[in-house]
């Protein structure tokens, strides 16, 4: 039983690596922000905070990425202590979701990454419904604003980086020498990208929904994590610094 909730526990995270993965690429140069018009953000006086999740992939060889559970780990360690430094700002409650069981855990994973996907896909649409198990666990908790925020994004070993420039560079001049146009793009260091969302249990759907796309920046780094939040409920909650 053990060694099938590993195994289901890793295809769901290289699933997840995937979708978000996609999410990035497809919407990073276009706007991602969705806000219910018909909930005024002066209406959440507090929020239940649903604990967060970081999924870290690692480049080790050429740019083929893997998820790495232990950099993931740490950093969803990170992630946390970033959003708790927006407590005040952000009108946490005091008490958070944080689940233990796994194939439930597995399950809120997934409802999570459903919620994103469907928020990227009808942010045109007014009501985007929320799923049954995050409504039960904020039912549980008699909170009706939930927090959501989930990390993903990739680094990269040491001396990997200098070696896929230098690849990328010499690719451009061969190219140059053949066709006489030497461009060549040149390939990310690392990249964060962080996904908020505020939901509604009171009437099943999504109040908010945003994300941040740092590109060349560390998704490990606390200062990046901290950034991207800030940013992300730029103009609904505050404005800008």
């Amino acid at each position: 039983m053990k060694k099938i909730a590993v195994r289901l526990k890793k295809f769901i995270m290289s699933r997840v690596c995937l979708v978000l993965w996609t999410v990035a690429v497809c919407s990073s140069c276009s706007t991602s922000k969705f806000i219910n018009p018909n909930i005024n953000p002066i209406e959440i006086n507090w929020m239940l905070k649903i604990e967060p999740f970081s999924y870290i992939s690692l480049i080790e060889t050429g740019n083929k990425s893997t998820y790495n559970e232990v950099i993931s780990s740490s950093t969803k360690m990170i992630l946390n202590e970033s959003v708790e430094a927006f407590r005040v700002r952000l009108r946490l409650s005091s008490k958070e979701i944080r689940l233990t069981d796994s194939f439930e855990k597995n399950q809120l994973e997934q409802e999570l990454n459903f919620l994103i996907m469907s928020a990227e896909q009808n942010r045109s649409k007014n009501n985007i419904p929320i799923t049954p198990l995050i409504s039960s666990l904020l039912s549980k908790n008699d909170a009706r604003f939930g927090l959501i925020i989930v990390q993903s994004g990739f680094t990269r070993v040491k001396g990997n980086y200098g070696g896929q420039v230098a690849m990328a560079i010499g690719i451009g001049i061969a190219t140059g020498l053949l066709t006489g146009v030497a461009f060549t793009p040149m390939p990310e260091k690392a990249e964060s990208t962080l996904h908020a969302m505020i939901v509604d249990n009171q009437n099943k759907n999504v109040v908010f929904y945003n994300k941040s796309v740092l590109k060349g920046k560390e998704p490990t780094e606390k200062t990046n994590i901290i950034k991207q939040i800030d940013k992300v409920f730029e103009k609904y909650y505050w404005v800008k610094r």
